[in-house]
């Protein structure tokens, strides 16, 4: 259990390194004294390494530690292999990096192997998880469900990649074949992270000293229902990239994952957030960052910075989350014998950032700024400059927040470990 949480927090320092090099890259004057052709592969690595590993290793370290089961620390030694691997492809910049959605891919033997590693990782814990799943469904207690429905939406992950690969071995375009292969996958993912999100706001509730009504909590139960209509689709042979699984992934956002999510935001924000303690702050700096990363998810027309904006307000909300309930975890696991006073204002100085980077990076699109480009070449007046730099800001604002979250974590865990083992 340790390991997943130690894990977690060294694939999201490296992920965010990846994230600040990608950053300064799009940063006016700082981007000419970058190696830009590598920007893409940093793009890669940030997205795969924190958007996509660190999160579902949280994920894993909370089945681990809510439901009780014993580590496999052949599982920890696989994930870490899939970090470093895909690390060292990214950061070497060999291969060519392709943009495709949700899980970018760089066509290099090096990363693919990560890949695979990290599938076979998650194949064996969601399978061990599964059957835990089914029976805590049941439960009258709010973490215990979601998260649970948050292991039946990773079992779906695994099948509808399976059911991807499967699907299309014709040669094509390495664009449109990955395209193909993670669409469906890919959008069943966002649902496992609004059920991670979900069992963050719970649990950041219950150390608040409140509780969630059974009723609110239940809602968790809707985000599984246009998943299993996504696997539907693939099954009787729906071409992911038609007008029909478009139309049909679309709604799955707005409405399968908008409508739960939303109703128990507000009432979150409502009734449990900024009050008693620093874990009801932190839980009304995600809802506040959701709320906007939602907002401009409704508000995306065309490719361009809106999408980032979008995701990665929503992705900060998780990221917050979690930050504040690790100062719990070292001490629960026994890292720390007290949770340090960096709670109550370092996840503040991380939120900041995200809101700063998030809404410069709308404010950038809507005027016109381009996705996945580097450098300033597109820049046609001083309003579009100055979004620009307000994203350069805030990047370093919630870098340097979670680099104190990163160091500070690894500290405490290298100390604790010595001080266990003494």
């Amino acid at each position: 259990m340790r390991g997943w949480f130690v894990l977690f927090a060294f694939t999201i320092g490296v992920g965010g390194a990846f994230a600040l090099l990608t950053a300064l890259s799009r940063t006016p004057v700082v981007f000419e004294y970058l190696p830009t052709e590598f920007f893409h592969h940093w793009l890669v690595g940030h997205v795969v390494l924190a958007l996509v590993f660190g999160l579902y290793f949280f994920l894993i370290f909370l089945w681990h530690r809510v439901f009780g089961a014993q580590g496999r620390k052949y599982e920890v030694l696989l994930a870490l292999g899939a970090v470093v691997l895909v690390g060292i492809s990214a950061g070497l910049g060999s291969g060519k990096p392709v943009q495709n959605n949700y899980f970018p891919t760089i066509l290099d033997p090096i990363f693919f192997a990560g890949a695979g590693l990290f599938g076979l990782t998650l194949l064996l814990t969601s399978l061990r998880f599964g059957w835990i799943s089914f029976r805590q469904m049941s439960f009258r207690d709010p973490i215990r469900i979601t998260l649970s429905v948050g292991i039946i939406l990773s079992l779906m992950v695994l099948f509808s990649t399976g059911w991807s690969l499967q699907d299309y071995s014709a040669p094509l375009e390495p664009a449109v074949l990955l395209e193909r292969i993670y669409w469906f996958p890919g959008h069943i993912h966002q649902f496992v992270n609004a059920s991670l999100l979900m069992s963050l706001w719970f649990l950041l509730v219950r150390l608040s000293g409140s509780s969630v009504p059974l009723p609110v909590a239940s809602l968790s139960i809707l985000l599984l229902g246009f998943p299993a209509y996504f696997i539907y689709l693939q099954v009787i042979g729906t071409d992911p990239l038609s007008s029909t699984a478009h139309q049909m992934t679309t709604l799955g956002y707005q409405a399968g994952i908008g409508i739960p999510t939303i109703l128990v935001g507000i009432y979150l924000l409502v009734f449990r957030s900024f009050r008693r303690n620093a874990y009801s702050f932190i839980l009304g700096l995600s809802l506040v960052l959701y709320g906007g990363g939602a907002l401009t998810g409704y508000l995306i027309a065309g490719s361009d910075l809106r999408i980032p904006a979008h995701y990665h307000g929503v992705l900060a909300s998780i990221l917050i989350a979690i930050m504040g309930l690790s100062y719990y975890f070292l001490k629960d696991l026994r890292f720390s014998d007290k949770v340090s006073s960096l709670i109550r204002w370092q996840p503040a100085l991380y939120g900041l950032g995200m809101i700063l980077f998030s809404s410069a990076l709308f404010w950038a699109g809507y005027f016109g700024a381009p996705r996945k480009v580097p450098g300033t070449d597109y820049i046609s007046d001083y309003q579009l400059l100055a979004f620009l730099g307000l994203m350069g800001a805030g990047s370093v604002l919630s870098v340097f927040g979670g680099v104190i979250y990163v160091l500070y974590i690894l500290k405490s865990v290298i100390l604790g470990w010595r001080v266990s083992r003494a």
